[in-house]
């Protein structure tokens, strides 16, 4: 397989059915005596799974999703060869699997491959017996690979458990019939390989791929959202700890990556403990681009968060040169060009006349409008008033709601403007005390945005930090 036919794939074809059991877990590390022999039973999306794994080198975790995930896309891009073979190299494997080319890397694959050539799993299925209290159960074995035949580089005489798989010579997965028919089916779901390449943390990786196959439903629609018990989540995503604390803090940085990526809008949390809740809620093809969101709030131009992904929706082309525009003006009136009394309303005004303030054609030098007036000037105040007043109308509501949920709706757009001036402990502190009312989420965000509208941002910051 060439180099080129692996970088030129956009979609890598991943087994839905096996995905969805979260056979690798997706924590980095993992209790190896626990790792050995394990037990899931979960209910998602009102379908149960039960599986026992047996993984006599340790259950695959981490970074052990991208080299099943490469074994894929390699096996689909040979043509799912009848033989259920994959051969290819170490180095083509570090290229399907998006690694890096190096030494620690090939030592990771051969450990990773082997993890998964030793796990086995026993899928059960319940059947009830009409008039009878017994229940049937069918059980069947899985695994993933038959056999690897790989070289390896070495010290002479050294320990066997000790080698690197060769970069450039060749390497034989046979799969399983059973991995290898689930790949040909059509019970699959396609995973995007740019994300899958801007997703940083391995952990981040495992949870797109365990969301992306748990969204799907049998008949290949997208659901919007998902909901999940949080201890039936901890059992899919492969976490030990069962205290929810322990499990939300494993799962935040993946969170916030693919919140950050656009993959997630946000994501929700109901109740407490061991009844918490989960409600994911995917990005579609309408939302907006969250950086471009987040570009506008950091703009500092007085934009809520509502008008800025309004404007992020409706006009993403204009954007940053609608941004650039209003920053020239306002940087004009040093050298004597008029104020600019309301930057959101011009902002907004530029973006809907793209053409008329000649966003198309804009430099880096000031270009003022070709033309102004006090009518023009009363409708952009008139139409922010109106926005805002739609804000407060949402704040009021939202102010009836239970703390948590408070947060959780009002915690991206925070994060979008406090975070970068708080240390990880100072936003810890900050999520506890909304958390249990000791501060409101919706006034916060109010105010917050207030003070970046009227550049008091950061004395906002200090005085919010002497409170925590």
């Amino acid at each position: 397989m060439g180099k080129a036919g692996i970088r030129s794939a956009t979609q890598i074809r991943d087994a839905r059915s096996l995905a969805r059991f979260g056979i690798t877990s997706m924590q980095v590390r993992l209790d190896e005596e626990e790792s050995r022999r394990w037990v899931s039973h979960f209910v998602i999306a009102g379908r149960s799974y039960q599986l026992q794994g047996f993984a006599d080198l340790g259950r695959p975790r981490g970074a052990d999703t991208d080299v099943i995930l490469g074994i894929e896309a390699l096996f689909a891009l040979q043509g799912f060869p009848q033989d259920n073979t994959v051969v290819t190299s170490g180095y083509e494997l570090t290229q399907a699997a998006q690694l890096p080319d190096n030494g620690r890397t090939y030592e990771r694959l051969r450990d990773s491959l082997l993890r998964y050539w030793r796990t086995g799993f026993i899928v059960r299925e319940g059947f009830e017996v009409p008039g009878q209290q017994s229940v049937s159960y069918y059980n069947e074995t899985l695994g993933f690979f038959e056999k690897i035949s790989f070289w390896e580089r070495g010290q002479r005489g050294g320990d066997l458990a000790q080698g690197s798989l060769s970069r450039d010579k060749t390497l034989r997965v046979v799969l399983t019939p059973e991995f290898a028919d689930s790949l040909r089916s059509g019970f699959i779901h396609h995973l995007d390989r740019e994300l899958l390449r801007n997703i940083e943390q391995p952990p981040a990786r495992a949870l797109y791929r365990l969301l992306s196959a748990h969204r799907q439903t049998d008949d290949g629609s997208m659901q919007e959202s998902l909901t999940v018990s949080l201890q039936d989540w901890r059992e899919a995503c492969g976490l030990q700890d069962t205290r929810a604390s322990k499990i939300m803090r494993a799962l935040a940085a993946a969170h916030d990556e693919l919140t950050a990526l656009g993959y997630l809008t946000s994501i929700e949390t109901i109740g407490r403990g061991q009844k918490t809740e989960l409600i994911y809620h995917f990005r579609q093809s309408g939302d907006p681009d969250p950086n471009l969101v987040q570009q506008l709030l950091d703009a500092n131009l007085g934009l809520s968060l509502v008008v800025a992904q309004q404007l992020a929706r409706e006009h993403a082309s204009h954007v940053e040169k609608g941004i650039q525009f209003v920053k020239n003006r306002q940087a004009a009136v040093a050298t004597g060009g008029k104020p600019v009394i309301n930057p959101a309303g011009l902002l907004r005004s530029a973006l809907k006349e793209p053409d008329r303030y000649l966003l198309n054609q804009q430099t880096e030098t000031v270009i003022a409008p070709v033309k102004t007036s006090h009518q023009l000037k009363e409708k952009l105040e008139r139409q922010e008033r109106e926005a805002q007043a739609e804000l407060e109308a949402k704040a009021v509501v939202l102010q009836e709601a239970p703390f948590d949920v408070q947060w959780q709706k009002c915690r991206m757009g925070l994060k979008l403007l406090l975070q970068k001036n708080f240390t990880s402990e100072e936003w810890k502190s900050l999520e506890q005390h909304c958390m249990s009312g000791d501060l409101s989420a919706v006034e916060l965000l109010s105010n917050a945005t207030r003070a970046a509208a009227t550049l008091e941002l950061q004395d906002y910051v200090t005085n919010l930090k002497a409170q925590l």
